[in-house]
């Protein structure tokens, strides 16, 4: 039997005990690497060492994530 037939089998066996809420996340990221395979022609991106050597400013991206979350603290804090 293949390897891949193997993988297939094991993940098979471990997908029995789960419900259909857990069936569904599962199916769901399977889908979202389908999308990402698709989307970058089958090629998985490595970035790791690309930027070595520069300076990166993340005060913006921060700025940007704290003003893009507020709405969510004002609603948890009943606001």
């Amino acid at each position: 039997m293949s390897s891949i037939a193997l993988h297939k089998h094991d993940i098979y066996v471990k997908l029995l005990d789960f419900n259909e809420h857990e069936l569904k996340a599962v199916a769901d990221y399977i889908e979202s690497m389908q999308h990402k395979k698709k989307a970058t022609g089958g090629k998985i991106l490595k970035l790791e060492g690309i930027l070595k050597g520069h300076d990166i400013d993340f005060s913006a991206l921060k700025k940007f994530r704290k003003d893009t979350w507020k709405h969510v603290d004002k609603e948890a804090s009943g606001e």
